[in-house]
């Protein structure tokens, strides 16, 4: 069984795949992320009568995106992947809408911020044509993606990837903090 879990964005979404049933929760929540995340969780579980130790990995979404939003996705699948000894990978917020949003093309997935804007780029069979990066103007010149998220192609392209360890997981800031400048 996988969890999925993105709290990058106001829109909080959870998910269950066991077998062929792919079970969601979806909640907006504007600065609420810690009040909202671990409730739904546990509702996801009880609610479809489910067993968080029958869990054998997670995806998580680790940004760009809400700076506390990203890091209480990713603490709670860190947390639960260490104690349940199971598999964790992480999804960046624009390969996730350039996954969900595969219409055989090359196409980009870009998010705004109030200075600049993060971009990627893949390509018609979902490689990466430009890498993830940062940047005062949006100057790729390709179709837009919907900032939508289809969790089904997400966990499909997720499938195959090696493991990460929990401790090494982190976000993905794209842009320095201004510690780091």
């Amino acid at each position: 069984m996988i969890l999925f879990i993105d709290t990058h964005a106001e829109l909080i979404t959870i998910a269950l795949k066991n077998k062929d049933k792919l079970y969601i929760k979806t909640k907006e929540s504007e600065y609420s992320h810690s009040v909202f995340t671990m409730p739904m969780i546990e509702e996801i579980f009880k609610e479809n009568k489910l067993d968080v130790k029958d869990l054998n990995k997670i995806i998580v979404v680790n940004g760009p995106g809400s700076f506390t939003g990203i890091r209480i996705g990713l603490s709670i699948a860190k947390t639960m992947a260490y104690a349940l000894k199971i598999d964790i990978n992480t999804i960046s917020s624009l390969t996730a809408y350039l996954v969900s949003n595969n219409t055989n093309e090359k196409r980009k997935a870009v998010i705004e911020d109030n200075k600049g804007f993060y971009i990627s780029v893949f390509d018609e069979n979902n490689n990466v044509l430009v890498p993830e990066y940062y940047s005062e103007e949006d100057n790729e010149d390709y179709p837009q993606v919907e900032e939508k998220l289809d969790v089904e192609k997400i966990i499909d392209y997720c499938s195959n990837m090696k493991s990460e360890n929990p401790h090494f997981v982190k976000a993905n800031y794209i842009k320095k903090i201004e510690v780091e400048k």
